[in-house]
């Protein structure tokens, strides 16, 4: 049997693979050192095979491409099986690796990458398919995205593909080469075979180039190999003729362009032009100023233009109407020569230019008054303060006549809006009319800033004048004490927190910058309750504020102006003081107190139940608090009820044979400062003892209104507390005997077993009383009788009489089983 041995060599060790499989000994081989190929048993073979696949994972690596990402130039021109690029995918181990290509945008331009084994490597090449047809100017890059797999590996990157235009056709000119193309225009008397116009190119490569004219054809104009259209061999007829020619310029490559020419021909005609004034003189004066109207000259004929023979820079001709003109402004104390100027203007036809005449026109100059007033200087810009004073000189000029005949001068102010009436002229020199107010609005708007204009005029004909701008700037002078305005009281509520803005204190400056004032609080704060802002006058609580404590502060405020002088002056700054006062508002932030908190008193229990059994002393320190009284707690069977802060009681029971009411009452009242929130509380005992007393009286039957009850709720704040785990299991202890000692006392009642001695009818007998009120003779002990037990032979049956007819309801003792009536607006019960 023939083995493939394979050597692979690891540091310090030589191990041999061999395998019956040339194609997965060629695998192998990718990763191997060396190779050789040798006889051996199968067995030897397979005893190596563990070791030599440790030896090839230890050699394998990751698949990848070498040469990617890359950028590629193709030029526009490459034809079919172009190579377009190659590159080399490395450590893929697999016999039957598969490569992928995707184009973006999509084309079929390219052709799918070729594998070629190199060695232990594959190189991969990409060409152009059959169908190329690149164009740089449709799409001037490709993106090929390649991907390669190999075994249960992938790898995928990009190749960027550039276009080039390579090919260079020929351009024609864009109006020659437009829809429309090009005109010319020649006279029928144009020589014959004459050019008349010249195909130019903008791009002339790949020479040689040939020109034809292939519309109209054949065709009665040539072209020159030059590019040169010619005229008719024959020359033209003397008519109006139009023809457009098609013509086309090819390379030596065989690219062309096509471009379209329109040839107008128009008849020759004989058009006489003549002047009927040959010569003309005319006079000017020199400030008309440039453009001014000089004369016009009028030539007989059709189409006439007109044109100036001896060109002159002072003088211009329309060269449609005739009308000459002056360039510019003429001053002969400038230029004397323009004092006489001989022109000679040729009119001719515009379509026929050897058809013209000549004609002269003599132009004079009269001289006149047109140099304004000189003067120095210029333009007068001063700075003076707000207090010059009326009549002060603030700028002298000096002026003088240029022209010939020097004139006298004198002197105006125009003034504008902000410097009505503040300038006036002493001659040539510039005072002040009015006092310069810097404090204004208006003249802030401008910068300070006085403008106004000097004129100076002079006595010649026509007059002349001279303008001097005028800029004075005023500056500032603390004139003005800051003053105090708007409310100097103000309110602000005791719970206000820090920060809180009490007010503003305004402050007038009539010194510009208007109110430009600081704010101080003069005096001893402490500790110091307001904090007032120095720039905006506003009062801000700083500390903590107790109507009760104080209700009003009085504040002395320093207002100091700033900066109201050109410079800051501490001497001329000026201040006043200001006293403003803050008055706290209360607010509910404190509890009512009763004094005492603990009360105790005795009653009958005939008291008439419109009469007050007590009334609670309690106070609030807010003054605009409203106490409200409730009883809120030991109110058994609503036996009492408040009246304000007074308390009343509803009729008692103390019926031995019905309804007994307790005789000691432990009353909570609850005593609230306000109905609205924020609401403080406090609660008073109090202790009532009431003496059960009975009076004889008739039996009146009345008829008891039910009041209607209103749900009133009250929001109470529960506090809680977390007990330690070792209170924890005590208290579960506890209720856990506690409810073993309940079961067996349920256990007892049910069983009917007596407790401690007592029995069910000893427990019932307050009930069963049938003493009659009548032998009572001590109220106190009539309360702490007990009645006798009743007899068990015999059972206690209610009268019928007039007493009945005041029960509304029946019901059966829960302890004895016997039955009873009672009344449910007196809680009186009678035993059946």
């Amino acid at each position: 049997m023939v083995v493939w041995l394979h050597v692979c060599k690891l540091p310090g060790t030589t191990v041999l693979l061999v395998t019956s499989n040339r194609e997965q000994s060629a695998s192998y081989t990718v990763t191997a050192n060396s190779v050789r190929k040798d006889t051996l048993s199968l067995t030897e073979s397979l005893l190596k095979l563990s070791l030599a696949l440790l030896c090839i994972m230890q050699a394998k690596g990751q698949v990848s491409f070498v040469g990617l990402p890359d950028t590629v130039t193709l030029l526009q021109s490459s034809t079919r099986g172009t190579v377009v690029y190659t590159f080399t995918m490395e450590n893929c181990n697999s016999t039957n690796p598969t490569v992928t290509m995707d184009a973006s945008p999509t084309t079929n331009f390219f052709n799918t990458p070729s594998l070629i084994i190199a060695g232990l490597d594959y190189n991969i090449e990409i060409t152009l398919s059959s169908t190329v047809a690149l164009n740089a100017d449709v799409v001037n890059q490709y993106i090929l995205t390649i991907t390669a797999t190999c075994d249960n590996e992938t790898v995928f990157n990009q190749l960027f593909v550039m276009i080039k235009n390579d090919i260079v056709e020929p351009q024609c000119e864009p109006k020659f080469s437009s829809q429309a193309g090009d005109t010319v225009t020649v006279y029928s008397n144009i020589p014959a075979s004459s050019p008349i116009y010249k195909v130019v190119l903008r791009q002339p490569n790949n020479a040689p180039v040939t020109y034809s004219i292939i519309q109209p054809s054949p065709s009665v104009f040539a072209i020159s190999t030059s590019g040169s259209v010619l005229s008719p061999t024959s020359g033209f007829t003397n008519a109006a003729k139009t023809y457009q020619l098609q013509i086309k310029v090819t390379d030596s490559l065989g690219n062309s362009c096509n471009g379209t020419l329109t040839v107008e021909v128009l008849p020759v005609y004989q058009n006489p032009i003549n002047f009927t004034v040959p010569s003309t003189a005319v006079t000017i004066r020199e400030n008309a100023g440039p453009g001014a109207f000089v004369t016009t000259i009028t030539a007989q004929g059709n189409n006439v233009q007109y044109e100036m023979i001896s060109p002159n820079s002072a003088y211009y001709i329309n060269a449609d109407t005739g009308i000459i003109r002056t360039t510019f402004n003429l001053d002969l104390e400038r230029i004397p020569s323009l004092a006489s100027t001989t022109l000679q203007v040729r009119a001719y036809d515009k379509n026929l230019r050897s058809s013209s005449a000549i004609a002269t026109v003599n132009i004079t100059v009269l001289d006149v008054n047109d140099m304004a007033p000189l003067c120095t200087p210029a333009v007068i810009v001063n700075q003076v303060p707000q207090t010059t004073p009326i009549g002060n000189i603030l700028a002298t000029l000096t002026c003088t006549d240029p022209d010939v005949n020097s004139t006298a001068l004198s002197y105006s102010v125009i003034s504008n809006a902000n410097s009505l009436y503040s300038f006036r002229m002493q001659s040539n020199n510039l005072v002040v009319n009015n006092t310069l107010n810097y404090d204004s609005a208006e003249i802030a708007s401008v910068n300070f800033q006085y403008s106004a204009t000097i004129v100076v005029t002079d006595s010649g004909t026509p007059q002349l004048t001279t303008n001097i701008p005028v800029f004075i700037t005023v500056t500032p002078v603390n004139n003005y004490s800051p003053q105090c305005i708007g409310p100097l009281t103000y309110s602000v509520n005791e719970n206000a927190p820090f920060g809180t803005v009490v007010g503003q204190l305004n402050a007038t400056d009539a010194d510009y910058k208007f109110n430009n004032v600081e704010f101080t609080i003069e005096g001893g704060q402490n500790p110091p309750v307001f904090y007032m802002d120095p720039k905006s006058g506003e009062i801000h609580v700083l500390g903590p504020l107790d109507f009760e404590t104080r209700s009003s502060y009085s504040l002395r405020i320093q207002v100091v102006d700033l900066n109201n002088d050109i410079m800051p002056d501490p001497v001329n700054q000026k201040s006043t003081y200001c006293t403003i006062t803050i008055n706290v508002q209360d607010y509910n932030d404190n509890p009512p107190v009763c004094n005492p908190p603990y009360y105790s008193t005795t009653i009958y229990s005939t008291l008439v139940t419109t009469s007050n059994i007590l009334s609670l002393q309690c106070t609030d320190v807010d003054p605009t608090s409203t106490l409200t009284y409730s009883i809120v707690g030991g109110n058994v069977d609503n036996l009492f009820l408040m009246n304000g802060n007074s308390i009343r009681h509803n009729p008692f029971s103390y019926n031995p044979d019905g309804v007994y009411n307790p005789v000691s009452f432990t009353l909570l009242v609850k005593v609230t400062d306000s109905t609205s929130s924020p609401q403080f509380s406090t609660t008073a005992i109090v202790n009532i003892d009431v003496v059960p007393w009975t009076t004889t009286q008739p039996t009146t039957t009345t008829t008891t209104t039910t009041p209607e009850k209103k749900t009133k709720i009250v929001n109470e704040t529960s506090t809680y507390w977390q007990p330690d785990i070792w209170f924890m299991v005590v208290l579960t202890i506890t209720a856990a005997l506690l409810l073993l000692a309940l079961s067996l006392l349920a256990w007892k009642l049910a069983t009917g077993n007596p407790i401690c001695g007592n029995t069910a009818t000893e427990a019932t007998q307050p009930l069963l009383q049938n003493k009659s009120v009548a032998n009572v003779e001590n109220p106190l002990d009539a309360a702490k009788e007990q009645p006798p037990p009743p007899s068990k032979d015999k059972k206690d049956i209610a009268p019928v009489s007039p007493l009945s007819l005041q029960f509304d309801g029946r019901a059966q003792d829960p302890v004895t089983g016997r039955e009873y009536l009672f009344n449910s607006h007196t809680g009186e019960r009678r035993w059946l």
